[in-house]
């Protein structure tokens, strides 16, 4: 796992200044803390920089890796598939200087060009400088478990695996994308390709793009979502299925010359990953967080409980309100833009303690409640499927007329689900993430409003509901997973030089479940229905049989004490009234009829945004102002 940064002077309108690409790959030590490298091509058109994180081989995989024949690569992730590649390149006569997958990827293109993304099994993101058509190439994985982000000055190409390294380019200007604040409030995050950033781009999951003399071009390699039709497995035939690609998945990506642990929660997700290990699991690293005070969301006995029958050797960490408060400088500095899940935060101390323990491999269970249909909400509404056909099949005057009927002040969401009904396609079932269109709408600018930043990209299915689950697994595996979650575990656990992994992810088990039949994922009461008969007789019944319990923090008793007075103090500001009615944010808090916990939830997502405008649009630091916010909550 790395941190790679470049520059591309497709236009020749200057030669790449080498104290510049160093300051951009400087930005990204913590993601590699064990080598750096620098590559400037003999024109110095080209610059490639990179920080190195030593997983595999870490004698031999030193980068930016030049091959025989001119290309030079840097690259961020694992490719677990890589033996197998290395095998076949052998076979057709290809020799090699390293045992790691870098140069695969790099021998790879060498002999299939762009090709090669199709053959790699992993996370990555990647860009290869090819001399003799004069062109870059580069990609993210299919999943979007690596994040790629680059700007276009005009003639200047600039790349990173963090936006932080793009800014630290003096030519890159710092603006608000204004046009996507309303899909980060509804989406928790700013939906690709855009960012809060203006003119910077993050590349899509599956896509890959080149930039030469002509400019930049972007296309999708992998398309995860079509057929949108069920594979006709027996349920056996489907359990048999998932059984056999996790445990491949989870031991492919053991491979490491270093230590490998796991994040547990004791849930199913993270408990399975344990028990795929078999014999291995004894002695192996696992940690878990808890928040002191909040017992409702600590899953710290649990942990130990599993950890203890299979033997692991296990961590915990405790987070403080005052600690929680005093990493909100740290954690905006790591997001770049905001990722507004207060899952953030714990992320964050598990992933430190994992280093501080010296284990800088972890796999985690992200994945498992998309591919699998874990969340309760997709109960919830599942459970109404009767009420849902009977609405949905009403003539459209009548659709049209339902909405009216429940003020949107009185249950917001509700009033979402009936005006997607009113349209004969209700938004997915994890839509909004954050606030709905109406919460939107009231809380900030007019002008401002554009769009919610999601739009259903596939032909409804014929059967509502069937299109309703299909378009809930595009919006979970296109915008939500690859992201949000995918990109708060990347961030954390870079933070610390940690590369995380998480084996639901892999390619092939995501081809294979994500057309498992509903019914064998969700029936009735029953979630993830498939992967609990996959595991049963490795995790033990008192975890299958327990009730979800999803990862959190304690965000309502947070905003009852400093977070509330630190918001107040960001929010009294010249620029944030730029961006929201104040007086109706302040005056939603006081009403209860919103919901005092959802709103206070609702105000984290404000939160993260006014600290990142402070920090990276305004350059003025957070750290005082958090200070006078925990002093002031201390002396109530």
């Amino acid at each position: 796992m790395c941190g790679i940064a470049g520059v591309f002077e497709y236009r020749r309108r200057a030669a790449v200044d080498e104290a510049a690409l160093v300051r951009m790959r400087e930005t990204l030590r913590h993601r590699g803390p064990d080598g750096e490298g620098l590559f400037i091509s003999p024109d110095r058109m080209v610059g490639l920089g990179h920080r190195r994180l030593a997983i595999v081989d870490p004698a031999g995989g030193a980068q930016p890796m030049v091959g025989p024949t001119g290309q030079v690569l840097v690259f961020n992730g694992e490719i677990y598939n890589y033996p197998t590649l290395r095998r076949e390149l052998e076979a057709d006569g290809i020799c090699f200087r390293t045992r790691c997958d870098s140069e695969v990827i790099l021998r790879l293109y060498e002999r299939d060009g762009e090709g090669c993304v199709d053959r790699l099994n992993g996370m990555f993101a990647f860009a290869i400088w090819d001399p003799d058509p004069r062109k870059l190439f580069f990609a993210r994985d299919g999943i979007g478990e690596k994040p790629f982000y680059w700007t276009d000055l005009g003639g200047t190409f600039l790349f990173g695996s963090e936006i932080k390294a793009i800014l630290a380019d003096q030519r890159v200007r710092r603006e608000v994308n204004e046009e996507a604040i309303a899909p980060y409030l509804v989406n928790l995050v700013t939906p690709s390709p855009e960012t809060l950033f203006r003119g910077i781009w993050k590349l899509a999951p599956g896509h890959c793009g080149s930039c030469s003399p002509d400019g930049v071009s972007v296309r999708r390699y992998w398309d995860p979502f079509q057929p949108r039709r069920a594979r006709p497995d027996s349920l056996q035939t489907s359990v048999a299925g998932v059984r056999r690609l996790l445990t491949e998945s989870v031991h492919a990506r053991l491979m490491a010359d270093v230590p490998v642990g796991v994040l547990l929660s004791g849930g199913v997700d993270s408990t399975g990953i344990v028990a795929m290990l078999g014999a291995r699991a004894k002695g192996v690293a696992t940690f878990s967080v808890g928040f002191e005070g909040s017992s409702e969301i600590d899953e710290r006995a649990i942990a130990r409980t599993v950890a203890d029958h299979y033997g692991t050797d296990h961590h915990e960490v405790v987070v403080t309100e005052s600690a929680a408060m005093r990493s909100l400088t740290k954690l905006v500095h790591h997001q770049d833009e905001p990722l507004a899940d207060p899952v953030c935060v714990p992320l964050m101390f598990v992933c430190e303690l994992a280093r501080a323990t010296g284990v800088p491999v972890v796999m985690a269970g992200e994945g498992a409640d998309e591919l699998f249909w874990g969340y309760p909400r997709y109960r919830q509404i599942m459970a109404r499927e009767q009420w849902l056909r009977a609405l949905l099949a009403l003539p459209s005057p009548l659709r049209r007329a339902a909405p009216s009927l429940v003020p949107a002040s009185w249950h917001p969401r509700l009033r979402d689900l009936l005006e997607g009904i009113a349209r004969g396609r209700p938004y997915p079932m994890h839509m909004p993430l954050g606030l709905t269109s109406r919460q939107v709408d009231q809380l900030i600018r007019v002008r401002l409003r554009r769009s919610d930043g999601w739009t259903h990209n596939s032909t409804p299915n014929g059967d509502p509901i069937a299109t309703l689950g299909w378009d809930t697994q595009e919006y979970e595996f296109g915008l939500r997973l690859p992201e949000l979650l995918l990109m708060r575990i990347d961030r954390f656990s870079m933070a610390h030089g940690v590369e995380a992994r998480v084996p639901f992810l892999d390619p092939g088990l995501v081809d294979y479940a994500y057309r498992i039949p509903f019914e064998q994922k969700l029936l009735g009461d029953e979630s993830k229905r498939v992967l609990k008969l996959a595991l049963a007789g490795l995790v033990p019944r008192w975890v299958l049989e327990r009730p979800k319990q999803g990862f959190g923090a304690p965000v309502d008793r947070w905003f009852q004490s400093g977070f509330e007075d630190l918001l107040r103090r960001l929010m009294d500001s010249e620029a944030m009234g730029t961006y929201f009615d104040i007086g109706r944010m302040e005056g939603g808090y006081r009403d209860r009829r919103l919901g005092r916990n959802r709103l206070r939830f609702s105000l984290w997502f404000i939160l993260n945004f006014a600290l990142w405008h402070r920090q990276w649009i305004e350059g003025e630091s957070t750290e005082e102002l958090i200070e006078r916010s925990i002093t002031a909550s201390a002396r109530r």
